[in-house]
């Protein structure tokens, strides 16, 4: 083999694709993109107080169709495919991501672009089906609902615990306190509770209806600070 040999296979693309072969392979790679996004949005919707951000749902489409791009460049070429590591392992993404389920579906959309792009439209449709089911039946589950702080505070009238347990058994799902403090002027109740239904507010009307409480605040957990 001579040196030009060698040299053509480096250089030569190797995966010879029209327009039509590069359309169909874009629109594949849209309809799994479509899946995933659909996956996302029925997610936000099972679980309570997680809102549905249109933006990264539509930002998940277009990652996994650049990574279909990326896909066929490093498919194409020996030396593109080596250019292209050299060229993505300089990039840093300092975007911070607050939510761990906004990764899992980042990670996700790579992926199937990565299959698409290979060409592997099996593999991509059978683990796109799979993982989006898993993801929605997760997010089904009841230890999946979100987590409030409720804070009562009282004044110099005391709140009877009893009655605030009632209350609490009631109108949540489960309930259980935090903390409790007591001076001579002040009363305060941390309770953690999972609702039954996504109105918080109504929670604080029928709390604020307790002989000696003064005020009721919540705050949503996240699970990252409190143990």
């Amino acid at each position: 083999m001579s040196k030009e040999d060698i040299l053509r296979i480096f250089y030569t693309n190797n995966l010879s694709l029209g327009v039509q072969s590069i359309l169909l392979i874009m629109l594949g790679g849209l309809c799994i993109g479509l899946i995933i996004a659909l996956c996302y949005y029925v997610s936000c919707r099972s679980v309570n107080g997680v809102q549905f951000n249109r933006r990264f749902a539509v930002s998940l489409i277009t990652t996994l169709l650049i990574s279909v791009v990326i896909m066929l460049m490093i498919s194409s070429n020996i030396v593109i495919s080596l250019g292209m590591v050299g060229a993505l392992s300089i990039v840093r993404f300092r975007t911070a991501i607050k939510d761990s389920r906004d990764t899992i579906f980042l990670f996700f959309a790579i992926t199937e672009g990565l299959c698409v792009g290979s060409q592997n439209f099996r593999l991509a449709v059978v683990t796109t089906l799979f993982i989006g089911i898993l993801i929605i039946c997760a997010s089904l589950l009841p230890a999946m609902r979100p987590k409030y702080l409720y804070i009562v505070r009282g004044g110099a009238d005391p709140i009877d615990a009893g009655v605030l347990r009632e209350v609490l058994s009631v109108h949540t799902k489960d309930f259980r306190f935090r903390s409790s403090g007591l001076d001579k002027t002040h009363q305060e109740f941390i309770m953690e509770v999972r609702l039954k239904e996504a109105d918080t507010t109504a929670l604080c009307e029928k709390l604020s209806l307790i002989p000696g409480v003064t005020a009721v605040n919540w705050i949503s957990e996240s699970g990252e600070n409190l143990g």
